[in-house]
């Protein structure tokens, strides 16, 4: 059965618009409608519906900042089958809505058991309309992805087809004044719906607007195009009606030219738009937006971090303080954000006392720095992640003065911050003595609080370790969060300084795998060698601080030395070995991270690289091969490896007997091998003991930081009997 929705035209046409919006904004596009005199409304998810003649059409499409498309269903059917699709859609009466010659895109969304893909279901569309013109006129429209003269939806739900013509032609968040393929996810349609929720409007008595993170600067012209009644479709080229039979062009140039006339002059409203972000490339973005808006002179960004930026502001005046912060997608950068959203909430409450704050994000828990309770929450989707708008009203009643005037720990927390002032108390005079700037002050001292927390200069490194399957995860998650919370206070360490890492069990090229793609490099000192870590783009930093008496053996043993380095990771013995005065080192490592990272260390302590190589290979597969003599080898293997870059599966327990031959092989008359692991369960193979002199100096290669930790790794040296 099927059901033609729109007709013929005529001259008091009344047409019924589906118009769609971001989930969560439905009653602010009412509204916003209605602003407009379009006051025949009903909405539902996702849409409002619409009755109005095509002046109120072109209203619509004109004035609304939140809509996302603007529809014209035409048909209304149900389907048993993909013939059925073809004889409705054909059955249409399309002469009345486009002509032969007209150019077209088809839409589908959704499936049934009919139509199984939505490719299927806009061809078998495409054919009916053809053929309908076809047999209408001999000639047939033609197909254009790109800006059709007539786009077309169907939309799909269980047996039931809708067909519109798509008035707006394409997303009516594309404005105009961001280029595409710009970096900011925000839509410019949702940034408007949440500033209208957030109170910012035509003459609403707000003149000042911040935004501390602006990104692209997409709240500020929306707000900035609000304010100076400048309609949101003036800056666009490209309609869907523009093609559509029925479209009267002198109705709609007349309705333009009285929107053009409509803009206001923001010197005598007296407003007020700033925006900072500390990204180089979001404000060349904003810059280019506003540019392209005509907002010179009247936004104004800065890159700087909004902690630090003087932000001209009337305290007797009323403004909102709007902001899309980062949201965290692992648990890592949630931690290290609440930082961020600490320093946001407690900026808010210092410099925009008594105006509103709203703020995006999809984490409640980072929600919850704000030191202030919300007045509510709006659920939307940004980029297809769930998140909420909360209102803070920055009043008196609102603002938790207990928490702005201290930051209060929970019991669990406190604890946690007794332990590491303890721990680091303990140490100071060690680390002060050996000069040591980067050591473990944590490692899972007390079981529920199962983290590893290792300092770099200013910098904290926090892992967590796999909690077991018997713990619950929001337990384990909650102690982390105190955890992390303790280390500012307890080791005085900046907030923004916590690093954050989960770690798991990795194998084969997992281990090389970037978390992330700051490159977060910094430059650290051990015993009068540089060497580069990275906090967060790997699991591991460049520095495995457990082996520091390990590299300080080494560079006191080097002397005049040809040192070998096995499984070398980031060449930091190589570079102890060299400066302990090593004649040559030769590095190995099969990953090319790695031994590109180990070629930077050695170029950074300015060695030769002539005479202390770095060299990718399987480390097994170059024993085999190797002829070369040296006088001291370190080998440090991992407990196992299944890269596809190895020729065999690496198994330590298994293996080590291999390895050690090998390496003894390639020692020099009274060379010595320092053979090292971290498989706890390790035991050294008592054929070894018979062949060679062994000794386990794993004991004094444990450091203050790990002498609880004893099985941290296991050490022998090793010379041939």
């Amino acid at each position: 059965m099927s059901s033609i929705l729109q007709t013929t035209d005529s001259e008091n046409q009344v047409y019924a618009l589906e118009i769609t919006c971001p989930l969560g904004l439905e009653n602010v596009l009412e509204k916003e409608l209605h602003s407009e005199g379009l006051t025949k409304t009903r909405f539902g998810e996702g849409q409002v519906k619409l009755t109005t003649d095509l002046e109120g059409m072109y209203k619509a499409c004109l004035w609304s900042r939140v809509a996302t498309r603007v529809m014209l269903p035409i048909a209304n059917f149900k389907i048993d089958s993909a013939d059925d699709l073809y004889d409705a859609i054909k059955a249409i009466p399309w002469i009345d809505h486009m002509s032969a010659t007209n150019t077209i895109a088809i839409d589908c969304h959704g499936t049934n058991q009919s139509i199984r893909n939505t490719q299927f279901g806009a061809v078998r569309a495409k054919d009916a309309i053809a053929d309908y013109f076809v047999e209408l006129s001999g000639e047939r429209p033609s197909v254009e992805k790109n800006q059709p003269d007539v786009r077309i939806a169907l939309r799909i739900k269980r047996e039931v087809v809708t067909v519109s013509i798509d008035l707006s032609g394409e997303s009516m968040h594309r404005r105009g004044y961001r280029q595409q393929g710009s970096m900011a996810p925000l839509k410019e349609n949702l940034a408007a719906g949440l500033l209208l929720r957030a109170g910012w409007g035509k003459d609403c008595g707000l003149t000042q607007l911040i935004d501390p993170m602006c990104g692209s600067g997409t709240f500020l012209v929306e707000a900035a195009m609000m304010s100076l009644d400048i309609a949101p479709g003036l800056g666009r080229q490209y309609w869907g009606f523009k093609g559509w039979k029925q479209h009267d062009h002198r109705m709609w140039q007349q309705l333009m030219d009285f929107a053009k006339n409509r803009k206001r002059d923001a010197v005598e409203l007296g407003l007020r738009f700033q925006g900072t972000d500390r990204d180089q490339r979001a404000i060349a973005a904003s810059r280019e937006s506003i540019k392209r808006a005509g907002m010179v002179g009247i936004i104004d960004v800065a890159m700087t971090p909004f902690q630090e930026h003087e932000f001209d502001i009337n305290p007797e005046l009323p403004g909102l303080v709007i902001c899309n912060p980062p949201y965290g997608e692992r648990i890592g950068d949630e931690m290290t954000l609440i930082a961020l959203y600490r320093e946001l909430g407690e900026w808010v409450v210092t410099h925009a006392r008594g105006w509103q704050f709203m703020m995006l994000t999809s984490n409640d828990q980072l929600a919850r720095q704000i030191p202030v309770r919300p007045e509510k929450s709006t659920r939307v989707i940004n980029g297809g992640i769930e998140c909420r708008a909360y209102i803070f009203p920055l009043l008196a009643g609102s603002i938790k003065e207990d928490v702005v005037a201290q930051s209060v720990m929970s019991p669990g927390a406190q604890m946690f911050a007794n332990r590491l002032q303890k721990n680091a108390k303990k140490m100071k005079k060690w680390v002060d003595k050996n000069k040591i700037q980067c050591y473990r002050v944590y490692d899972a001292d007390m079981p529920e609080y199962a983290v590893a927390i290792d300092i770099y200069g200013t910098w904290a490194h926090v892992q967590e370790y796999q909690a077991p399957k018997s713990v619950d995860p929001e337990k384990a998650k909650q102690r982390l969060y105190e955890a992390v919370s303790a280390i500012p206070s307890s080791l005085n360490i900046p907030e923004s300084n916590v690093v954050v890492k989960h770690r798991v069990r990795q194998s084969g090229k997992e281990q090389y795998e970037k978390l992330d793609q700051s490159k977060h490099e910094m430059i650290v000192e051990e015993y009068g060698c540089d060497f580069i870590v990275n906090l967060k783009d790997y699991l591991d930093t460049g520095l495995f601080l457990d082996h520091r008496p390990v590299r300080k053996l080494i560079q006191d043993k080097a002397n005049r030395a040809r040192f070998l380095n096995l499984f070398c990771y980031t060449g930091t013995a190589s570079v102890h070995a060299g400066q302990g005065g090593a004649r040559t080192t030769l590095s190995i490592d099969m990953s090319n991270t790695y031994t590109e990272w180990a070629r930077r260390n050695i170029e950074l302590n300015e060695f030769s690289s002539r005479d202390h190589v770095v060299e990718r290979a399987d480390c097994i597969e170059w024993l085999k091969e190797s002829r070369e003599k040296f006088d001291l080898i370190f080998m440090d293997p991992p407990t196992f490896s299944n890269s596809k870059k190895m020729a065999d599966v690496l198994d330590i327990q298994r293996d080590h007997g291999e390895l050690i031959r090998l390496a003894v092989a390639r020692l020099d008359r009274g060379g010595e091998l320092i053979f090292s692991n971290n498989y706890r369960r390790f035991i050294l193979d008592e054929d070894l003991v018979e062949e060679f002199n062994i000794k386990n100096i794993t004991e004094q290669t444990l450091d203050l930081d790990f002498a609880r930790n004893t099985k941290i790794h296991q050490c022998y040296l090793i010379k041939r009997k």
